[in-house]
C-alpha cells in the first residue's frame, strides 16, 4: 500500500466527508449490507471505534471551520433495487432509524448533507452544484473520505472526488468494510493510476484554523 502521509487541512483547502455511517450499518437492529446481514451485538462493537475515530475527525474539523459533509443514504423504495432486485423492504427507508445517521454524528448547522439513493454520492444528486459553491478549484482543495463501506459506498464517493482532480485522502483507521473488501480497495488506490488518492492516519490529519496554509502542506514534496 502507499505510504501513510500527514494532511494539513484548514478551512480554504479541505472539506470532511463521512459517508453511511447510519444505523443500519452501526447499529444492533439494522440490517446492515447486502453480503454482512442484519447487525449483530459483535459487529456493532466492532464498529464503535470506527465511530468514534470518525466523531474526533468531525469535531476537530468543526473546531476549525473546516466544512463537514455528510452523504447519507436513503431508499424510496421505488428504486430497481427493490422493484426488480429484491432488497429488504425495510432496508434505507427514507425517514425511518435505519437511515439515519448515527447519534454519535448528528449534522450540526453548517454541516452539509447529501441524500443519495444508490452507493454513487454523485449520480443523481445535488452535490456537484453544492461543491460548486463551496469549492472554486478542486486541485488545490483536499477531500478527506471517511466512513464505509470502503469497498462499496465510501469507495465510490473517493473515486467521484478523484474524478473531479481533488487531492482525495483516506483515513485508513476512519473507514470501514469487510477485511477482504478493505484490503483491495486500498490497494486499488495505492496503485499509480491514482496519484492525487493518498492514505493517511487519523492522528495524522492535522486541521487548523489558518486559511494560508495551502495544498501544498498534504504531502512532502507536492
Amino acid at each position: 500500500m502507499k505510504q501513510l502521509h500527514p494532511v494539513q487541512a484548514n478551512p480554504a483547502n479541505a472539506l470532511l466527508v463521512v459517508v453511511d455511517v447510519q444505523n443500519e450499518f452501526a447499529k444492533v437492529g439494522g440490517l446492515g449490507g447486502a453480503a454482512s446481514g442484519p447487525v449483530t451485538a459483535a459487529m456493532a462493537r466492532a464498529m464503535a471505534p470506527k465511530v468514534r475515530v470518525i466523531q474526533g475527525l468531525v469535531e476537530k474539523a468543526r473546531a476549525s471551520r473546516v466544512q463537514v459533509m455528510y452523504v447519507q443514504s436513503v431508499r424510496t423504495h421505488q428504486e430497481p433495487d427493490f422493484t426488480v432486485f429484491n432488497y429488504s423492504p425495510r432496508y434505507l427507508k427514507v425517514g425511518s432509524w435505519g437511515a439515519q445517521i448515527v447519534d454519535e454524528l448528528k449534522p450540526q448547522e453548517g454541516d452539509v448533507v447529501i441524500q443519495k439513493f444508490c452507493h454513487d454520492p454523485f449520480h443523481r444528486t445535488n452535490i456537484d452544484q453544492v461543491l460548486a459553491r463551496l469549492v472554486p478549484d478542486p486541485t488545490r482543495h483536499i477531500a478527506i473520505v471517511t466512513g464505509g463501506g470502503i469497498n462499496v459506498c465510501a469507495y465510490h464517493a473517493v473515486m467521484g472526488f478523484y474524478f473531479r482532480n481533488y487531492w482525495t485522502v483516506v483515513p485508513v483507521d476512519a473507514v470501514y468494510g469487510n477485511e477482504e473488501g478493505t484490503r483491495l480497495a486500498l490497494e486499488q488506490f495505492s496503485g499509480a493510476a491514482y496519484p492525487n488518492i493518498f492514505l493517511s492516519r487519523s492522528d495524522l490529519v492535522q486541521f487548523s484554523g489558518d486559511r494560508e496554509a495551502g495544498v501544498r502542506d498534504l504531502v512532502p514534496n507536492t
